[in-house]
């Protein structure tokens, strides 16, 4: 009996390290063979292999534009409704008639608004440069509102030619009766644009990094496979 109860023993601690030397040497072929995956993504650039890559390249482009015809197809109600208030905005905007001047209102605001949101994306993503559009736009016109806003007694600046030019009105105003809240709303229009600019300038980075995880494949970043060890290993501890 006790002689079974060693050969059992044996045999079990034998089956273990079978085991283990079998997901070494599996963990072992799986880091070479991602390795060399490694080496081979770095090789596909345009100068050195531009078949290839232009090859990947219209593949990619064929099966980005199916997918988004099938979305778009499941969405064609959407879709119809989108291209009919286009071709009315349309029709409004050609067509001669008294509703032209809220039009040309609206398109003014809409590109000075666009004005300002292509600042906040500037200011977000750079240029490589660190270029900040507060300190060089938006902080200057808030600047020169406020200080307009004191000398004048007043923040109804004819427009135009605000903001381009900053003139006083005309209509007599009372002392003292310019406020902070009253330059704020003065100015929020480019404010809110500019912080919504700076947003969208964040989204671009996010959505890289979201489909590089969500495809599966490891950054070549030596510092992230650093840290998804130390969390393979903080995992196996608990």
């Amino acid at each position: 009996m006790a002689e079974n109860g060693t050969d059992c023993d044996q045999r079990r601690i034998g089956m273990i390290k079978e085991q283990h030397n079998g997901s070494f040497t599996d963990s072992s072929l799986l880091s070479e063979r991602k390795r060399r995956d490694r080496e081979e993504r770095l090789n596909i650039v345009l100068w050195r292999q531009p078949l290839v890559t232009l090859q990947y390249f219209f593949l990619e482009t064929l099966i980005n534009l199916k997918e988004w015809t099938i979305k778009l197809w499941h969405r064609r109600s959407i879709l119809v409704s989108f291209l009919l208030m286009l071709a009315v905005l349309t029709a409004l905007y050609y067509i001669e008639g008294a509703h032209q001047q809220y039009v040309r209102y609206m398109e003014k605001k809409f590109f000075w608004c666009a004005y300002w949101v292509g600042l906040g994306i500037l200011s977000s993503v750079g240029l490589g440069t660190g270029l900040h559009t507060f300190l060089l736009y938006l902080g200057p016109h808030i600047a020169s509102v406020t200080l307009a806003a004191y000398e004048c007694n007043s923040v109804n600046f004819p427009e135009p030619p605000y903001p381009d030019q900053i003139i006083c009105p005309d209509e007599g105003t009372t002392e003292g009766s310019i406020s902070l809240w009253d330059i704020i709303s003065k100015v929020r229009l480019e404010a809110c644009m500019w912080g919504a600019g700076t947003a969208i300038g964040e989204l671009p980075p996010y959505f890289m990094a979201r489909a590089a995880r969500l495809s599966g494949a490891e950054p070549d970043d030596e510092e992230y496979q650093e840290f998804e060890e130390m969390l393979e290993h903080a995992e196996t501890a608990q």
